[in-house]
């Protein structure tokens, strides 16, 4: 009897045991990033705050990231957790493969759509729903020498600065030696997002509200001033491109340009710089102001077993627990608007940067823009675009030629006319 009653009482305590590790929830989560070293371990800090949710990372490299998320959708081995590139985003949600989140986040206590840079809301609305968060962002700038400015005089570009200040500010900051130019106005367009953002500041929509590719007259007059910038008033440096896309040295990190336009995120490789004080600002306006944002979007796999330990992961990410880790660990804001007014992104070195509202001013304008469509047809573009700086083919042409291989990939009803 007193062995039926221990065995009873092993068998009881087994059951529990087995009951206890059955409980806890794996979700798988992908991204192209390895995870932070600690501190800034986001995974392990939503662990530590959800025990019952055991998180499984899977580091894809950037390279193979897109193409493999594809794969896996299509056989139905995509992680729980995805973490999707804009234009990927926008092929999962026509597969049916992600998950709106509309009903999550109106009944999440932490998020709320009034609390994000207005993109998302435009995304949302293009999309006919919310699919995903943006994990952070990244965004392209204005970057200046703050030395040489004040050696030529110049007042500092700021949010009222335009194309024609831009231009007149170049032209001043421009040296020449023995008919040579040795300290350029500007620097050449080196990331091919540059391009895109630059032509929208020029006025063309380069997505439209029913997400089609539209360029044209803004993209012209951006590709003929800047061609006049470069071969005619010689402000602008001529882009170095091979085969494979621009190799563009970097005059402004050297102190041999006034200013470059670049990603946000060089602030982080710019801080180091010594020997000259430097700052940011948005894109100078000409049509309108303009920029293109970068992220990947944290969503849920519709197939998922676990949709609600994923949506809690996801809602850890977007809070500002989540948020801080992130945001120091990458050094790229939040697309939450009252924890990227906090600046735990910022990184500052001795000479700059200082004007880090430049961030939070282009976050309200900033659109997802050209990282919607497929990105080998927007760096093809980009190569017709350095060929008309170059002389190698007209304006005209260029334009024309972008149309029509937006056509030849999209489709017809997928290119404004």
């Amino acid at each position: 009897m007193r062995t039926a009653v221990i065995l009873g009482l092993v068998l009881l305590v087994s059951v529990f045991s087995g009951v206890f590790v059955f409980a806890e929830t794996v979700i798988k989560y992908a991204h192209w990033n390895a995870l932070p070293s600690d501190p800034y371990n986001y995974v392990k800090a939503f662990e530590e705050k959800n025990p019952d949710i055991r998180v499984e990372f899977m580091q894809i490299p950037e390279a193979e990231y897109s193409q493999k998320l594809r794969s896996m959708a299509m056989t139905g081995t995509a992680p729980d957790v995805l973490c999707l590139w804009e234009a990927d985003l926008a092929d999962f949600v026509r597969a049916g493969w992600v998950l709106s989140l509309d009903d999550y986040i109106k009944q999440s206590k932490e998020l709320s759509l009034d609390d994000f840079i207005p993109a998302v809301t435009q995304l949302m609305q293009l999309q006919g729903s919310l699919y995903g968060l943006p994990w952070c962002f990244a965004t392209e700038i204005m970057y200046y020498n703050k030395d040489l400015f004040d050696k030529a005089g110049v007042a500092y570009p700021g949010m009222d600065w335009t194309w024609e200040d831009f231009e007149n500010a170049a032209k001043k900051l421009t040296v020449e030696s023995d008919g040579k130019v040795v300290q350029w106005g500007c620097d050449a367009l080196g990331f091919q997002g540059l391009w895109y953002s630059l032509a929208g500041a020029f006025g063309d929509k380069i997505v439209d509200e029913q997400g089609r590719f539209s360029m044209g007259s803004g993209t012209r007059e951006f590709l003929q001033r800047w061609f006049d910038l470069t071969n005619k008033d010689r402000v602008v440096a001529s882009p170095q491109v091979t085969t494979s896309g621009v190799v563009s040295a970097d005059l402004f990190m050297a102190g041999k340009a006034a200013m470059a336009f670049n990603g946000s995120w060089m602030t982080s490789v710019y801080k180091d710089i010594k020997d000259f004080a430097w700052d940011i600002a948005p894109i100078p306006k000409k049509a309108r102001h303009y920029s293109t944002l970068h992220t990947g979007f944290f969503a849920i796999n519709a197939r998922s077993g676990a949709k609600d330990a994923v949506w809690k992961f996801i809602e850890f990410c977007m809070s500002e627990e989540g948020q801080k880790l992130i945001n120091e660990a990458y050094s790229n804001p939040s697309a939450r608007l009252s924890i990227l007014k906090k600046g735990y992104y910022r990184v500052e070195g001795p000479k700059g940067p200082r004007n880090w509202d430049a961030i939070e001013q282009t976050a309200q304008f900033a659109e997802w823009g050209y990282v919607l469509l497929p990105p080998g047809l927007t760096f093809d573009i980009v190569k017709d675009f350095n060929a008309a700086i170059l002389g190698q083919l007209s304006v005209d042409d260029v334009v024309e030629q972008a149309r029509n291989k937006a056509v030849d990939i999209l489709g017809e009803e997928k290119v404004a006319r």
